[in-house]
């Protein structure tokens, strides 16, 4: 996990890079002229969102905590649609993770019939720290962006509605037994390998509040415990 972050952090300083020179104001030394081109700023270009993860649709005998907890990170390249700024179109990469916590686990088994299913369950008298369930995702989101005009102090409101589609790359459920011995699963054939939602943004220079809503479920056909979808708040951070 480690070293997908560096990876992260290492795109993100190529990319700056790469935009910085693009977008280099271009003189010319004889008659010192400005490239009038080159006014278009790009912006929003990278993003934090510090998440509350929630699970909607959950079995009535499943206890939901209310700290689930998560991150994303996102790079998006942004494409000025007028030379104001005020409206850009982003698409980019980005990585999510969400972390649940519930008194339940999930259990996969073949039924009677021969076929793999899975379901919430609620153990007794086994766990001490039941449930935690983490999710990670590889995105490729998109949004549509508006911006007002620069205020006094050079800063904007700004408001974005999208989409991001994702693949789960690695998902795990984390249990600590009476004897305090913490257990990892990490087989779930049943979760759903891709998943889809909506997504909007609203905010106030580098700081903005951010939404996710996943229209797909997180299991697919095979389970007892009917659909549930992702949920999710965060505060955004854009350093740039």
């Amino acid at each position: 996990m480690r070293k997908f972050f560096c990876s992260i952090a290492l795109i993100a300083a190529f990319s700056v890079v790469a935009i910085a020179q693009t977008d280099t104001i271009n003189i010319d030394n004889d008659k010192s002229t400005v490239n009038q081109s080159s006014k278009k700023k790009r912006q929003d270009l990278f993003f934090v969102d510090l998440n509350w993860d929630y699970m909607l649709g959950m079995p009535s005998i499943v206890t939901q905590k209310y700290w689930g907890r998560g991150v994303n990170l996102g790079l998006m390249f942004d494409q000025p649609l007028n030379k104001n700024n005020n409206f850009s179109l982003g698409i980019g990469v980005g990585f999510q993770t969400q972390n649940y916590y519930t008194d339940a686990t999930i259990e996969t088994y073949t039924d009677s019939t021969g076929a793999l299913t899975s379901e919430w369950i609620v153990p007794g008298g086994i766990v001490k720290e039941k449930g935690k369930v983490s999710l990670n995702y590889v995105d490729v989101p998109f949004e549509l962006r508006f911006r007002t005009n620069p205020d006094k102090k050079d800063f904007r409101w700004k408001f974005a509605v999208g989409a991001k589609v994702g693949y789960l790359v690695q998902v795990h459920e984390k249990i600590i037994n009476n004897d305090g011995i913490k257990v990892k699963y990490y087989n779930y054939p049943t979760i759903n390998k891709w998943r889809y939602g909506v997504t909007a943004r609203v905010g106030y220079g580098s700081v903005a509040l951010s939404g996710f809503y996943s229209l797909s479920n997180l299991f697919d056909d095979r389970t007892l415990s009917g659909p549930q979808n992702a949920f999710s708040l965060g505060i955004t951070l854009v350093p740039f």
